[in-house]
């Protein structure tokens, strides 16, 4: 296990593909082809303003050395590859379809900046009056649960292929 990410790390990831890339969530369900090093090198790059100062000396490394060893990479190697990441999001849709529908609607809908403006409070407007009337901070506690539970699940992955949900009282607060 002292191979394994930390569950932050794993939680950062999936936050990272879902909110950078349009079709983030069939990615992590295996429908879609995941990105690659560059591209996840790119996405990354971009998040951060450029200055435009350059700090020169240094040890030279080659750029497509940087890009194969970013930290998603290894997180990714460590999971045992997109595989086994889509086959724990699979797990989760097909175990609990309810709050899967949450999930889903939340991440290809929900994003910075807005997606929907309907003048009436957005995507996330919308959201909450399809599922009884939930706050969007409901929405985002939901959201992060369930990114959080698949996460412990790739990263304590029982021999027996069987989808658990983990005593974890953080769990149960963040839903409540």
């Amino acid at each position: 296990m002292s191979d394994m990410p930390a569950l932050s790390e794993v939680v950062n990831l999936i936050k990272f593909i879902v909110n950078n890339f349009d079709d983030g969530l069939a990615v992590l369900l295996g429908n879609a082809e995941p990105p690659s090093s560059a591209e996840i090198y790119d996405r990354k790059l971009s998040a951060y303003p450029d200055y435009g100062v350059r700090i020169s000396g240094g040890e030279g490394v080659p750029h497509s050395q940087i890009i194969l060893e970013t930290v998603q990479e290894e997180i990714i190697h460590k999971l045992g590859g997109w595989r086994n990441i889509s086959f724990g999001f699979r797990c989760y849709r097909d175990l609990y379809p309810e709050t899967w529908k949450l999930f889903e609607m939340y991440c290809l809908f929900v994003r910075p900046g807005g997606m929907v403006r309907d003048g009436t409070g957005g995507a996330a407007s919308m959201i909450g009056r399809r599922f009884d009337g939930i706050t969007a901070k409901t929405q985002r506690r939901r959201r992060n649960a369930i990114i959080r539970t698949i996460a412990l699940f790739l990263i304590t992955r029982p021999g027996d292929e069987t989808f658990r949900l983990y005593d974890d009282p953080l769990l149960d607060k963040k839903l409540n």
